[in-house]
């Protein structure tokens, strides 16, 4: 005798954590960059907001990489039923672009950090520090600068076409596809 197994309609704890964190920190990680590139004119000031986000941009890697490792092993939650299956397949691709793209900024961030002719490396709490990827190189350091910016510019626009999304099964198709993703019961 077979029996049927009910698809999941929730994310576990686990996944809901890693997202929400992830999601909290790249949202920081955006907004101080636009803020201290963009608003901040004190040097010092400017030094000291690059150096946090150079550190917090090393423990978004580790955690992405974990939640991307986590998530090659478990399976999504069901998608509603009513959901068009273009929708589903633009989802699946939004959700492999947000991926690709926030694992871009990351790398081209280190690289830009690591070719860069002034000895200034990527900082961890215990007076530890990430060592380079590649030699200095000023030129390799403006390239991948001029990449982690535009492609930072893009993640901003895809995370907002995210939230919109996420507000569009909540608000207009009234599925449970927002809640999935929240903590507490579905």
């Amino acid at each position: 005798m077979t029996t049927a197994v009910t698809p999941r309609r929730r994310w576990s704890g686990v996944g809901q954590v890693l997202h929400w964190t992830c999601a909290g920190l790249i949202l920081l990680m955006l907004g101080l960059g636009l803020y201290m590139v963009e608003w901040v004119d004190d040097p010092a000031r400017k030094f000291d907001l690059y150096q946090l986000h150079k550190t917090t941009g090393a423990f978004v890697f580790l955690l992405m990489a974990i939640r991307a490792l986590w998530r090659v092993f478990t399976a999504a939650p069901a998608l509603p039923e009513t959901m068009p299956r273009h929708e589903q397949l633009i989802s699946k691709g939004v959700h492999i672009l947000l991926y690709g793209l926030i694992f871009g900024v990351l790398i081209a961030g280190y690289v830009y950090v690591s070719a860069s002719t002034l000895p200034l490396p990527i900082e961890l709490p215990g007076g530890y520090h990430v060592p380079n990827l590649v030699a200095p190189d000023y030129e390799l350091s403006e390239s991948a600068k001029v990449v982690h910016h535009r492609l930072a510019y893009v993640l901003m626009a895809l995370v907002g076409l995210h939230i919109l999304a996420a507000l569009k099964h909540r608000l207009w198709d009234r599925d449970e596809v927002l809640q999935s993703m929240l903590p507490g019961r579905g």
